[in-house]
Formats: C-alpha cells, structure tokens, sequence
C-alpha cells in the first residue's frame, strides 16, 4: 500500500461508525436468536461465532476510542495509536477464523474444541507441574482440572486420544489455513485467494507490528524516540499512522459481518451494503478490500 493511502483525510468516522456499530449489534443478534437449525447440533458452534463477532466489535470500538478525537479527553494521548496494531491483529484473527470455519462448520468446530482443549489441558500440566505440590494452589487447580473436564464433555475425543494431548491437532495458524486442503500445483479457490491477500497485505505486517520484529517496531514506534517526537512533522506523521489503523479497523471488521451475512443469510445485506457504500468511497482500504471480494458477492 502507499502513502498516499494512509494519507488523512477530512472524514468524521461517526458517518461510517454509527452504521456499522449498529450492523455489528444486529449480526451478534442475529447470531444469538436466529443461529439456524441445520446447525443445531454442532456443538459450540453458535457460541463461538457470537463470541468471535462480539469480541471484534468491541475491539473496534476500542480502537476508535484510542486511536479517535471525540470525545475530547486530555488523557487521550496521540501516542495511544501504538496500540492499534495489536487491536487490528485480533479482528483479523478472528476474520481468518471465521473463513476458516465457514468452508465445513461441523468439521472446523470439531478441530477448533479439539485444538482448544489440548491448550487448556496442556496449560493445566504445566500448572500442576510448578505448583502442583503447593496447598494455597490446590483450590485454583481442581476447578482447573473441572474446567477442562467440562471441556472434555464437549469434544468427541477418544480416551486414547486423551492421554497424549499433545498429539491432537493444533489450530492452523493464517497462512496455514491459505494452504489448507488445497494442491500445490492448484489454482487457489477464491476464499483461499482472499485469505492469502489478507495475509501477504494486513496478518504480515500486523503481527511484525505485534511482536515488535525490526521493521514492525520501527513502524510502529519508531516516533517514540526522543529526537524523533521532537521534530516538527513528527505529529503529522502520528495523525497518518493513527488514521490508516482506524481505517484497518473498519474494513476488518466490515469484512467479519460481511462473512457472517453472506453465509447465514440474516436479512442484512442491504444494511450490510450500506456500510460499504458509505465507507469505500472515503477510506482507500476499505474500499480495496471490498473490490477485491465483497462488491460481487453482495452485490
């Protein structure tokens, strides 16, 4: 992406935030109270969509609120926008999820509980194995120990399978899940193709960002330094970072709620399109991300 694409712009973000507030509610809601009866025996299913949409909203939201200028708050430092990109990484985490689960619902949320459960139980190993002998610890790790029982409950995993966690599946990472099931010698399918876009172009150059790798830290506080805040552009080049990550944001989680509508067929299309139309035609990312698969697939 350029500059220029980042560039700010004269754009209030609570012409494009309100609708989409208000489509992210409606599709959690929908999620909730409509979750459709082919899929009602698929365990954790529903909860996990819910989950995973209602996670993402209020990460957005909180990324406005850090990142935004209203309401004004002396304690809202330009310096927040640092926190951006950890932010954005999560909703896109859970727009990988979402794809990732959508091409086969029953089987994913078979993996995703199995993979689930493996942590949980490998979390507890490693708990009991530091203070397993220490009593102040004994409470926490029994209702640790009931937790991942309950967890247990939930999967169709054999008591084979169970005494070795560490040889059940792990979830796909993004770029494993582009590759997944598909030949090397195979044109990618188009929500593997979408799926490599958002990695090659956003999961990259977020998770640099996240863990702070070289180039990811220089991107993303480099401006910390002292004779780098003082200089006289330093703020506008703040006022740009801070921009481009808000407008990360919307397209993200646009993306999640378009998923969602597209697979589940809620009735909020139109409202969908909406949000679309309103942010593409002012925000350059958004508007990339929606020709690159949802101008036609909700148009």
């Amino acid at each position: 992406m350029t500059d220029d694409q980042n560039a700010p712009k004269p754009l209030d973000f609570k012409v494009v935030g309100e609708p989409l507030n208000k489509l992210l509610i409606a599709v959690g809601n929908k999620l909730s109270r409509e979750w459709p009866v082919k899929y009602q025996n698929v365990t954790g299913a529903r909860e996990l969509f819910v989950i995973h949409l209602r996670i993402a909203h209020m990460t957005y939201r909180s990324a406005l609120f850090l990142g935004g200028d209203l309401p004004a708050d002396p304690n809202r430092l330009p310096d927040f926008c640092v926190s951006l990109p950890i932010l954005n990484r999560a909703v896109l985490d859970s727009l990988f999820t979402v794809l990732f689960i959508l091409e086969d619902v029953p089987n994913r949320c078979a993996w995703f509980r199995e993979s689930d459960w493996r942590e949980s139980r490998l979390e507890l190993e490693r708990y009991l194995s530091e203070y397993g002998n220490l009593p102040e610890w004994k409470k926490f790790l029994e209702d640790f120990a009931k937790a991942c029982d309950m967890g247990l409950a939930l999967t169709n995993l054999s008591s084979a399978q169970t005494a070795n966690p560490r040889a059940l599946r792990t979830w796909p990472n993004a770029g494993a899940m582009v590759n997944h099931g598909v030949s090397p010698n195979a044109p990618l399918p188009p929500v593997h193709a979408f799926m490599k876009y958002l990695n090659d172009y956003f999961y990259i150059d977020l998770s640099q960002q996240a863990h702070l790798g070289g180039w990811g830290m220089t991107k993303r506080g480099g401006f910390l330094i002292d004779e780098i805040r003082n200089l006289p552009g330093t703020e506008a080049q703040i006022k740009k970072y801070r921009y481009g990550q808000i407008a990360q944001s919307v397209a993200l989680v646009l993306a999640l709620a378009s998923e969602i509508e597209m697979h589940f067929n809620f009735g909020l299309r139109q409202k969908t399109l909406f949000v679309w139309n309103l942010a593409a035609p002012v925000i350059v990312v958004v508007n990339e991300v929606y020709q690159k698969r949802y101008r036609t697939l909700l148009g």
